[in-house]
């Protein structure tokens, strides 16, 4: 079986479809034989990569038994694809491809999404979404997001620039418990509201670091100093992956205090699954996709959404194993793992 996979999105740029994107490819060729047409240049080459895209299909789909898609923005491509080729059609969905609702987007996406041959869908939630806008739950699956357990590990090089970033911030870890957020600074991940309603109310030996950036950073910053906590917060920016690989082992919990937001969602939550990679526990809202990405009691605990006190208790009383931990993630979503449960849904699709 040959299999095209399309991104209109892919590093160098960063981001979790960016992350899922790279997952999917680097994993999958070690299995299946499998092309890639990729766009690593964002929005600004967005328009050129459509064309290539529409070009690429014109002249080569027929060559392939399947065609893969990254997310479901490019749906409008189905009926494209079929002109020229017998290939079947899939799609992964995140959650904001299915739900997205801004210029025309749902009337001009979905309907093209209904007449793809399989939906994979990266949890429950975005499932359910799918569902609503009447994709047929015969061509729906749940296959969950990945991390590669074994790439992740620490070395001189992640503790040499871990150890850097700390000290460009001034930040000393000696006898403090370290709470860590990593990604996008926006409004549904919760990150003020945890600020003002939960860590406000943490012992002085707590310290916050969030990591990541967004359109949240000055309105989180203001409120840092509005609330004197400024030697105990600390927006650090940008992270690499081997800082960011440091601070997971260098943190007590990592915290996902997400907040519902009209028009957007959390469909998993990467970010999940590398901090429990590494032995780190999560306390995160159950909510959304959230709760595929965290095994409640086993990576972590599940609180509802804005509950101060449900937050507050799991702080405080966790108590998890962190090569449990690391072992549950690498049990369920390894790379390895998912990249199987991929091939054998195509193998099906093709017999």
């Amino acid at each position: 079986m040959k299999l095209l996979f399309i991104t209109r999105t892919y590093p160098p740029l960063v981001g979790g479809m960016e992350k899922f994107a790279s997952d999917f490819y680097e994993n999958y060729r070690r299995k299946g034989d499998i092309d890639l047409i990729a766009n690593s240049g964002g929005k600004k080459t967005l328009p050129f990569f459509l064309v290539k895209v529409l070009s690429f299909l014109a002249i080569n789909s027929y060559k392939y038994n399947l065609i893969h898609f990254g997310d479901a923005i490019l749906a409008p491509l189905v009926p494209v694809i079929r002109l020229f080729s017998k290939a079947k059609i899939s799609f992964t969905v995140h959650g904001l491809d299915v739900i997205y609702n801004r210029f025309g987007y749902q009337k001009l996406v979905i309907p093209f999404l209904r007449k793809a041959d399989r939906v994979v869908a990266v949890s429950h939630y975005t499932m359910e979404q799918c569902l609503i806008r009447g994709i047929p739950s015969e061509k729906l699956i749940i296959i969950p997001n990945c991390v590669d357990v074994d790439s992740l590990s620490v070395e001189k090089e992640s503790k040499t620039n871990g150890q850097k970033l700390l000290s460009k911030f001034a930040i000393n870890l000696d006898g403090k418990r370290i709470l860590i957020t990593v990604g996008r600074l926006i409004k549904r991940k919760g990150h003020a509201w945890f600020i003002k309603n939960v860590f406000n109310q943490l012992p002085n030996d707590y310290i916050y670091l969030i990591a990541g950036l967004g359109s949240e950073y000055e309105a989180l910053n203001s409120l840092i100093d509005k609330m004197n906590l400024n030697s105990r917060v600390y927006l650090l920016g940008y992270v690499s992956d081997s800082e960011k690989i440091y601070l997971y082992r260098a943190a007590n919990l990592f915290i996902m205090p997400n907040i519902s937001a009209s028009g957007d969602q959390e469909g998993f939550g990467i970010v999940a699954l590398e901090a429990g990679s590494q032995g780190l526990p999560v306390i995160a809202a159950d909510l959304e996709g959230i709760n595929d990405a965290v095994l409640d009691k086993e990576t972590g605990h599940l609180i509802e959404e804005k509950n101060v006190n449900g937050f507050l208790n799991a702080i405080f009383t966790s108590d998890f194993d962190s090569a449990k931990v690391k072992d549950a993630v690498k049990a369920k979503f390894d790379c390895k793992i998912i990249a199987e449960m991929y091939q054998k849904e195509f193998e099906k699709m093709n017999i």
